[in-house]
């Protein structure tokens, strides 16, 4: 008899975290395309998936769809830029930093009262700046 129990395959959308809102690992997906790590052939699995139809979107294209259906603001991928910008020495350079990355600002912008992408005076001027250096210096 082999002495080791077959690890049980547990689908990603039974974990707690998007049990009860899926739609939340999708956002993380986006977070991460954004930020240049995206894990290898995923992004293929959301072309795949007919997020269109799961969403009811007149978007087709899966970052269109996910913006569609969650209301996203044209400056959205600014705020995920400049918070990695500012931010990405507290992660590491791995895919499980930058899952934690997308995880955390996903948690951040989906709070309530969440400011993430609200811009005071000056805020989305100086954030563009610093993403402009940053992929001047890259």
């Amino acid at each position: 008899m082999w002495p080791f129990k077959k690890k049980s395959s547990v689908s990603v959308l039974e974990h707690p975290r998007y049990k009860e809102t899926p739609i939340n690992l999708l956002f993380e997906d986006l977070v991460m395309n954004v930020i240049g790590h995206m894990p290898p052939g995923r992004e293929e699995v959301l072309r795949g998936m007919n997020l269109q139809k799961v969403f009811a979107t007149t978007s087709s294209e899966w970052r269109e769809v996910i913006r569609e259906a969650l209301h996203l603001s044209e400056t959205v991928e600014i705020a995920i830029l400049d918070l990695w910008i500012r931010n990405r020495a507290c992660y590491h350079d791995t895919p499980e930093g930058y899952r934690a990355f997308a995880q955390d600002f996903t948690d951040k912008f989906m709070a309530e009262d969440s400011k993430v992408d609200v811009w005071p005076e000056g805020a989305l001027a100086a954030a563009k700046e610093r993403i402009e250096k940053f992929k001047n210096e890259a």
